[in-house]
């Protein structure tokens, strides 16, 4: 019992510390943001929508050494992007704070198979030019890689996270007719962003401000085009994988919506949690064998069977 009693008197401890922090954080905000509301955008900028370094395993620097690197513009800012083999492209997109390597246990499989890999370092992140990005300017990011002009031939997609949110805005915009697969996808990114700038102590008129200003420049609405908004209205299907224990992105949002239409398939992982479902063998076989198999465009029953082993 006295176990039990220091364990809630801790956690009651935490709850109380989390909210007083929070307090807080609302007041100095509050009060700045009357006296300079720029430079508290700028803060609230810098702390939610900065990505962190990411450090290279020896087989992702492997991969970066061997491949062919090109760039491409997005905004203002020049993209580092890499492929290897030939043949019809498979576009991979990384989630936030990672690389488009970050795919490595993927890439051999679709090399053999006669596919070539396209990958980039998102906005901000990687050897990519920027020190801030967000949803929109990822969203830009995967459509320019879409461009009959630019004559990368891609005919599958592979998304994580936010990269999977990023996709799905992009498929959905221009209608795209191409085999996705969304892992772990952040469905419902607009709730994950207000709850953490709520969570945080952000004032809502701060925010509110700078998401708007961010819809202005970049021409999407929040709402409007927020991922679970924007996935039931793509025709073409696609499957998601997502983990059980993923305590990052909520595996609910990805159950309801493949539960609510029928061009979404749900393929359920256990144990791996948010990041060790890009290193797992298993995952990688479902994913090779539905991108693999052409008829699964039209053979539902087919999926269901990759999906279900």
């Amino acid at each position: 019992m006295a176990n039990k009693n220091v364990k809630m008197n801790s956690l009651s401890t935490n709850v109380r510390y989390i909210k007083a922090r929070q307090r807080g954080t609302l007041v100095l905000l509050t009060a700045f943001w009357h006296l300079a509301p720029n430079a508290t955008k700028n803060i609230v900028l810098n702390r939610f929508f900065k990505p962190i370094s990411y450090a290279l395993t020896p087989l992702e620097r492997r991969f970066l050494e061997n491949g062919t690197s090109f760039h491409i513009h997005v905004q203002d800012k020049n993209i580092r992007c890499w492929k290897w083999g030939r043949g019809p492209g498979i576009l991979f997109v990384h989630g936030w704070n990672g690389r488009g390597v970050n795919f490595a246990y993927f890439f051999k499989p679709f090399i053999d198979a006669g596919y070539s890999i396209i990958t980039y370092d998102a906005p901000a992140h990687g050897e990519s030019d920027g020190q801030v990005t967000n949803y929109f300017e990822l969203s830009d990011t995967v459509r320019s890689f879409f461009d009959p002009s630019q004559g990368y031939n891609i005919q599958g997609i592979i998304a994580y996270s936010i990269g999977a949110s990023a996709a799905i805005n992009c498929i959905s915009k221009d209608n795209l007719s191409v085999d996705a697969v969304l892992i772990a996808p952040a469905l419902k990114l607009k709730e994950i962003l207000f709850n953490s700038f709520n969570h945080h102590g952000v004032p809502e008129i701060v925010y509110q401000s700078l998401v708007a200003e961010m819809e202005r420049y970049y021409g999407y609405d929040v709402h409007q085009d927020n991922p679970d908004v924007l996935a039931k209205t793509i025709s073409t299907k696609m499957l998601i994988v997502h983990d059980k224990d993923d305590r990052t992105i909520p595996y609910k949002d990805s159950k309801i919506l493949s539960e609510k239409t029928d061009t979404i398939f749900l393929h359920t992982t256990e144990g791996l949690g948010h990041k060790r479902i890009l290193r797992d063998n298993a995952v990688v076989d479902v994913i090779t064998s539905y991108i693999f198999n052409g008829q699964l465009k039209h053979d539902d029953q087919l999926i269901k069977n990759i999906t279900s082993n």
